[in-house]
């Protein structure tokens, strides 16, 4: 039965009849931020309504804003909205009691036409977390460069007065953003931000370091002609070997080749197959006839004596010839 009631009294049974709201938003306290919003009307709307703690904004329930109030309660609350289709606001100054889920609330001139959104946008107020230091050039920047810092957290904020430090001294920028540049070498140092309304929200260290200008890009460029060069050596390490493997043989190698084989003796083997009769029943038998010649020799005989007869020829020369035959 509640339900029901809360349905009628919302307009929630109207399909056209919606609120847009932006995600959970997280705010630093001391901020400002915005909701953004939109709404779609089935019927002129003569009122819009943000309140806080209650489902429906119903009645006489606290808000933060009513535009049909002839002042408004609150200076931190600003309605950047209209009564047509955009119900954005801005909350200034957060505090901790923002930290809760804020809902917008339309009405028109006939019941019908009222809508309260639900679901509303939660916003989650943190205090005292540190900041951090990010750099629009991550890493190493060169002489000459123009660097952007920023003060971030975990939450997104506007409208805070950041004070800025380098190496423990403050700066005279303020603001969420610091932009160094063009940079010089006395630009290498520690950065930390804070926020001027809550000295423990201190950011850790950021070391920016600068370089001389293309020094990155010589080391670079050396190691990679470096590589480039001992890739082409084994490249033709490896291909000189493959020919070496595959090359033919040279003239020289068969010269030294054949005065190796003149150099040998001149001994040969004449096989020589001559077929037989004397098998059985008359038949062929192949038997082969081995003849064997064995190169001459040829050698001076030692003398006697001086004294001796001299024989008709200095050198006899004596020839041996074995024929053996088989049958």
């Amino acid at each position: 039965m509640f339900v029901l009631v809360v349905l009628l009294v919302t307009g929630s049974t109207g399909a056209a009849q919606r609120v847009r709201y932006p995600p959970a938003t997280c705010a630093v306290r001391g901020s400002t931020v915005t909701l953004l919003c939109s709404f779609t009307p089935t019927e002129a709307v003569v009122r819009t309504v943000w309140c806080v703690n209650h489902l429906i904004c119903q009645g006489s329930t606290p808000s933060v804003y009513d535009s049909a109030a002839l002042r408004q309660g609150n200076w931190r609350y600003l309605y950047l909205g209209d009564l047509k289709r955009n119900c954005t606001l801005q909350i200034h100054d957060v505090q901790e009691r923002d930290n809760t889920t804020f809902r917008f609330r339309m009405e028109a001139q006939n019941d019908a036409g009222h809508f309260t959104g639900i679901a509303g946008v939660k916003v989650t107020v943190i205090d005292g977390e540190p900041m951090n230091v990010s750099s629009s050039a991550p890493g190493r920047v060169s002489e000459g460069d123009t660097v952007t810092l920023s003060c971030v957290s975990r939450c997104s904020f506007g409208g805070l007065a950041v004070r800025w430090h380098r190496d423990g001294h403050a700066l005279p920028e303020s603001g969420p953003a610091l932009r160094l540049g063009p940079l010089g070498a006395g630009a290498s140092a520690n950065y930390t931000c804070v926020l001027v309304t809550n000295p423990r929200t201190m950011s850790p260290p950021f070391r920016l370091n600068v370089g001389q200008p293309h020094s990155d890009l010589a080391v670079t460029l050396g190691v990679s002609f470096g590589v480039l060069a001992a890739l082409i050596l084994v490249g033709g390490m490896v291909l000189l070997a493959v020919k070496r493997k595959r090359r033919p043989a040279s003239l020289r190698d068969v010269k030294d080749v054949q005065n190796d084989r003149e150099q040998r003796g001149s001994v040969y083997d004449n096989t020589t197959t001559t077929p037989e009769r004397g098998g059985p029943d008359g038949q062929e038998v192949d038997q082969t006839v081995q003849e064997v010649s064995y190169a001459a020799v040829q050698f001076k005989p030692k003398a006697v004596s001086r004294s001796a007869v001299a024989k008709e020829e200095e050198e006899e020369v004596v020839y041996s010839s074995v024929t053996r035959s088989t049958t």
